[in-house]
């Protein structure tokens, strides 16, 4: 269409016929194709607003009928045979002056089904390693980086929220891979903190947490180690192991400390002790029962193994 001086452009409008007993008319837009050079090209590109917003670009498919579902929509690169295939990418522009694009991806809800899923994967490899998968915050140069959250919806009036998994996959003839949670180092400031906690519950028990190193059938198992960080200037941290305090009609919980059993071996030795100090006083190692108000104080046991066979 022509250009306009005083009011909108022109617009143009391409449509198909619609069919009362068979499809509808398809569209087809396809570039040239090339038998010794790179293929044409297809861009679609909104016009631009010098003193306002640019245009929208808005691609959709129509809505389902009674017995139908709304029409696939699906950005791909093609195949290729003895080279990469190409890039797909989404996102927004830059903005020198205000914010940046928010780019939002979400499934649709369902009214009498499961709600739509979402998949995020990488790329499978035969001959090498497969695609990395990377979900990073923007960085603040000048203030914080934004916030990265991954967390389930909450459960309706008779479910239960979502589970929430991090895990590698398994290996058939190598080691599996690790997992890593933790913040990044401080140079002026102080290291952010890791923090693991269950849900409490109101009408029954709260969450358990598990810490559990891996089996071996084979070899020696996985090792559980919990250790403080280290002060090259000063006190290094505390590690504190307690059960909560018991409610009004209860008990305060079990701390239990001990080795497995054996069949054809040494049951695991226990050590509680303090380090050396080279320059100070070592460390006490205390040892104490609760006390009693209105009943008998807490009883102190200590006990050597018994032997069915000296």
């Amino acid at each position: 269409s022509r250009a306009s001086t005083g009011a909108s452009g022109g617009a143009v409008r391409v449509r198909v016929g619609s069919g009362t007993s068979g499809s509808g008319g398809l569209v087809s837009l396809a570039s040239g194709r090339s038998a010794g050079a790179s293929g044409g090209c297809l861009s679609a590109e909104s016009g631009e607003g010098t003193q306002k917003s640019g245009g929208a670009i808005l691609i959709r498919t129509a809505n389902g009928g009674a017995a139908g579902a709304s029409g696939q929509l699906a950005f791909s690169s093609g195949s290729s045979k003895g080279g990469n295939s190409g890039l797909l990418l989404v996102g927004s522009g830059a903005a020198t002056a205000g914010r940046s694009g928010g780019v939002g991806i979400s499934a649709g809800s369902g009214t009498s089904g499961a709600g739509g899923a979402l998949s995020l994967q990488s790329g499978r490899s035969t001959v090498a390693t497969g695609g990395g998968l990377g979900v990073a915050s923007g960085e603040g140069t000048q203030t914080s980086s934004g916030i990265v959250a991954v967390r389930a919806a909450n459960g309706g009036a008779s479910g239960a929220s979502g589970r929430l998994a991090f895990s590698s996959g398994s290996s058939s003839a190598g080691n599996s891979g690790t997992v890593t949670i933790g913040s990044g180092p401080a140079t002026s400031g102080r290291g952010g903190d890791v923090s693991v906690a269950v849900g409490s519950g109101t009408s029954s028990a709260g969450g358990a947490l598990s810490f559990a190193s891996g089996r071996s059938a084979a070899a020696t198992g996985g090792h559980v180690a919990v250790c403080a960080g280290e002060g090259t200037e000063k006190s290094s941290g505390a590690v504190v192991v307690a059960s909560a305090n018991g409610g009004a009609s209860g008990a305060s919980g079990l701390l239990a400390f001990s080795s497995g059993s054996a069949k054809s071996g040494n049951g695991g030795g226990i050590s509680i002790g303090s380090g050396a100090a080279s320059g100070g006083r070592g460390g006490a190692v205390s040892v104490s029962a609760g006390s009693g108000t209105s009943g008998s104080g807490g009883a102190a046991y200590f006990g050597a193994g018994r032997s069915t066979s000296r």
